[in-house]
């Protein structure tokens, strides 16, 4: 009975030093930690939209105020709809900084990665 003790805190002793080692990265990588070699970025709806919005009117030519307000013409409804316009802002932050989308929140959060 002393010796299973003893083999279990021996084990725990050897768990406990390996997982530091790990954390401190000396040993390996933490998953996730900072040796994962990405660097994430999150955006909440209104940064995609504010992204999405200027780039529709900077390709339109319609001019934006200081206030960043953007008065789009009633023909262009189907242009900055949602289904529309998502899409075309992913791919507008995937090319600013070589950003990869890889998912979006049950409370409208877009998340990108990439390499550092």
């Amino acid at each position: 009975m002393k010796n299973t003790v003893i083999a279990l805190l021996v084990a725990i002793f050897l768990v406990c030093t390996a997982n530091l080692l790990v954390g401190l990265g000396l040993f390996g990588t933490a998953a996730g930690g900072t040796g994962s070699g990405h660097e994430y970025q999150v955006l909440n709806a209104q940064q995609m939209d504010k992204i999405g919005f200027l780039s529709v009117a900077t390709e339109e030519g319609i001019a934006v105020s200081e206030d960043g307000e953007i008065n789009f013409p009633k023909e262009m409804v189907d242009k900055i709809s949602k289904v529309n316009l998502l899409p075309r802002t992913i791919l507008e932050v995937e090319k600013d900084g070589g950003w990869e989308f890889i998912a979006v929140t049950n409370d409208n959060h877009y998340l990108f990665k990439r390499s550092k």
